[in-house]
């Protein structure tokens, strides 16, 4: 290995940037998912050997005059021989491991507030129930022995030489289960070649995206696992430098990132952050539903307002001050050492107060929360603000790199809230006039919480909500941002080749059938090609399933389509019933819905009954309990009547 002596840093131009991560690895036999936080990228794939993708990136960055620290959360499944993980930085940074429980504790902290409420656009009756006024019988007399009185039971209360090397390495050391060699290159293709010579598992066209970086000057870490360590070893890495902005590499990332792909920045300053250069997305409240299943839509949402706006977009999802995490509530934490243990959680094998000394044991069996916990504190003390700043988006659409800048005097409005609202009929169903109809958008729905992109349309078939891409794309099936198999339409050709320069790979598509329509191997990763009249599904396997298109819809999902069941025809209810004491008056109704019958009372029910008395009341009648069952009112009567028995003998 090359160990000449490198030179220093730029301090100009490429010290603006902060880039981040490239993990690099192979998955043995079926494809499953890598979630990693920095730059994935696919690696050489050899027989056997598939791709891997990211699905999501998070970043805790600090910025300090003159200094950038960025904390990159890694997730990887696979094998911990084929771990690689490449990251081009401004300047030679400060290496050391983060704790992992800090992105979780973060994330639910300053997550966005996002909520559906639904509205029962089901018809109303214009009839409604009237009852006599209940007398007060407060000041009954119970007997001229005073054991009488005004008692009131509601009152209860509530709770240098000739030509440089390609490769320069600056130094090398251990971190965690890293092992990490720091280099410049000046040159991209035969710096993957060293990596590769070097046991780092790269594909060759990483060098096609490394090359913006070399032409910066700027340095680079790979880190791959020690001999002997298991993927648990694998850490969040913390990196410090010299800096002026915060900087997410995407064009790194564009090698072999997912559809879709979720990049959350945490940024911690003593002011609030906004990307530089790029617009702020506002999320449409009208698109925010759930479809059919449950499933929230605001990550397909979210995604459609990026792409609505270029597919460079941000959506400030908190921004405010930097607190520290929570935890108990009223007197069970007392955040102190020698707090006093009110509610008894020491030793119950949870961490609840990991503050306070008396549940130190638990907290320290819940792996590096204490640590997480200490890094936030420590956050919060030293910066005022909190700016969480996060996007979705494709390979094809990485053509930037998202720097941050200062947001000077932006109000702190803390986490982003959205409200929905949508319609529905599920307690009138049976009433529905046009079942067809009815069916149309209960099936539409299904588009709620898919999101075909830019390039395809949103259509459903018999068994579910579809994507129908157009000539130009293909369907790709993946998972989500909330964990759950989506589908989405992609180029026919990827942003990167990963058979450039005649690298091998196996055929993604041996053994898979996309039913009605081709499988195309994309880069390792099978993808379908729909015949005709067809759209694909994300069905259960890993390939998407191509099915015949029943409904259109000519948006590209990620929507509330329950809007059409407003108009919708549906029988007006019978009137209510109003028990034995109350009699039924017409007042009217904004949703009469259409007759079916049934829908007057008889004269009989429209006319009152006698009032009630108190007499009724403690003469064991049932007059004071507006439209109740007799027996629950006769109950209490007896009680009542026990009582002033009880009083009497005492006053004897």
């Amino acid at each position: 290995m090359d160990t000449s002596v490198g030179l220093k840093g730029d301090r100009g131009g490429a010290g603006i940037w902060l880039a981040l991560a490239a993990v690099l690895g192979t998955l043995v036999g079926e494809p499953r998912v890598a979630d990693a936080c920095g730059c994935l990228s696919p690696p050489a794939v050899t027989t056997g050997d598939y791709a891997v993708n990211q699905r999501a990136e998070q970043i805790i960055f600090e910025v300090e005059p003159g200094w950038v620290t960025a904390h990159v959360l890694i997730k990887y499944a696979g094998s911990p021989e084929s771990f690689a993980w490449l990251i081009p930085v401004p300047e030679v940074p400060e290496l050391s491991l983060s704790p992992t429980s800090a992105f979780g504790l973060l994330d639910k902290a300053t997550a966005p507030d996002i909520a559906v409420s639904v509205d029962n656009v089901c018809p109303t009756s214009a009839w409604s129930c009237a009852y006599h006024d209940t007398p007060s019988c407060n000041n009954y007399d119970y007997g001229a022995d005073g054991a009488g009185g005004g008692g009131n039971l509601s009152d209860a209360g509530t709770g240098g030489g000739g030509e440089p090397p390609p490769v320069t390495v600056i130094n090398e050391q251990v971190v965690g289960d890293y092992q990490t060699v720091t280099f410049r290159a000046n040159e991209a293709a035969a710096a993957t070649q060293w990596l590769r010579d070097n046991g780092f598992i790269v594909n060759p066209t990483t060098s096609i995206y490394m090359e913006p970086y070399v032409q910066a000057n700027m340095v680079f870490v790979a880190a791959k696992l020690v001999a002997g360590a298991g993927i648990d070893g694998i850490k969040p890495l913390r990196m410090r430098y010299r800096a002026a902005f915060p900087m997410v590499p995407l064009l790194l990332t564009a090698v072999a990132a997912e559809p879709h792909l979720t990049v959350t920045t945490y940024i911690y300053g003593d002011e609030a952050f906004r990307p530089m250069g790029h617009p702020i997305v506002t999320i449409d409240p009208d698109r925010i539903a759930r479809d059919p299943s449950g499933r929230l839509n605001y990550p397909m949402v979210l995604a459609r307002a990026v792409d609505d706006v270029g597919g460079d977009g941000f959506a400030i999802e908190y921004r405010g001050s930097a607190i520290p995490p929570t935890f108990g509530a009223g007197m069970c934490c007392s955040n102190s050492a020698d707090g006093y243990d009110f509610c008894g959680v020491g030793g119950n094998d949870k961490c609840e107060c990991p503050r306070d000394g008396f549940d130190q044991a638990d907290c320290a069996a819940q792996g590096d929360l204490i640590a997480g916990i200490t890094l936030l504190d420590d956050l919060a003390q030293r910066h005022s603000h909190l700016t969480r700043i996060t996007t979705r988006v494709s390979p094809e659409e990485m053509r930037f790199d998202p720097t941050f800048e200062r947001d000077y005097g932006a109000p702190q409005t803390g986490r982003m809230t959205v409200r929905g609202n949508q319609a529905s009929l599920a307690s009138c169903e049976g009433a529905v006039i046009d079942k067809d109809k009815f069916a149309e958008v209960e099936a539409t729905e299904g588009c709620a919480a898919m999101y075909c992109g830019a390039g395809g349309q949103c259509v459903t078939t018999a068994n579910g909500a579809a994507c129908l891409c157009s000539g130009d794309t293909v369907a790709q099936r993946f998972i989500d941002l909330d964990g759950a198999p989506s589908v989405t339409c992609v180029p026919r050709t990827p942003t990167c080749d990963l058979r450039a320069g005649g690298q091998v790979l196996p055929d993604a598509c041996a053994g898979k059938s996309c039913g009605a329509g081709q499988c195309i191997d994309r880069n390792g990763v099978a993808v379908c090609d729909c015949n005709d009249g067809a759209a694909a599904r994300a069905g259960t396997a890993a390939t998407p399933r191509c099915e015949a298109v029943q409904l259109l819809t000519q948006t590209p999902g990620a929507g509330d389509y329950s809007e059409p069941l407003r108009a919708l025809d549906v029988c007006a209810p019978p009137p209510p019933s109003c028990g034995t004491n109350g009699w039924l008056v017409k007042t009217g109704t904004s949703n009469p819905g259409v007759s079916c019958g049934n829908t007057e009372p008889p004269a009989w029910k429209t006319h009152p009954g006698p009032k009630p008395t108190c007499d009724d009341f403690f003469g064991f009648g049932c007059g004071c309990q507006q439209g109740a069952d007799p027996l629950p009112t006769l109950g209490l009567a007896w009680v009542v009547a026990a009582i002033i028995a009880r009083r009497r003998r005492r006053t004897r």
